[in-house]
């Protein structure tokens, strides 16, 4: 149950903090070397379940434009030049924010079955 309430601020959490603090392993969630077992964790629900991968994986692209629009009104609401927030830039590892799933083509066809409704891609 512990996953499923906290695993949705882990997953914006691991989007938005690399932007705000570039180059500092542990405030990210999906780091390998900081949080070993979160980083298994979402490596196979991801790989591994349909469900997760294809349905209740959060987006990061939207986490990303989430932070944006924050630090936009911060910024506009600040009484000093010092009190604004500057984001730096995206991290530069290749996938930061959007995982590709080698997994996603099989996962989807595993999640559609039964359901005809949804499209086979």
């Amino acid at each position: 149950a512990a996953d499923v309430a906290w695993i949705p601020y882990l997953e914006r959490y691991a989007v938005q903090l690399p932007m705000v603090y570039p180059n500092v392993d542990v405030l990210n969630p999906r780091s390998s070397d900081a949080y070993g077992e979160v980083w298994k964790w979402f490596l196979a629900m991801e790989r591994d379940v349909p469900a997760y991968a294809c349905a209740v994986m959060g987006d990061g692209r939207l986490w990303k434009r989430c932070l944006e629009e924050v630090v936009e009104l911060h910024n506009e609401r600040a009484a000093t030049e010092e009190e604004k927030v500057t984001l730096g830039p995206e991290p530069k590892r290749k996938g930061w924010w959007m995982k590709n799933n080698p997994k996603g083509l099989e996962l989807w066809k595993e999640y559609a079955e039964g359901r005809p409704w949804l499209g086979g891609t």
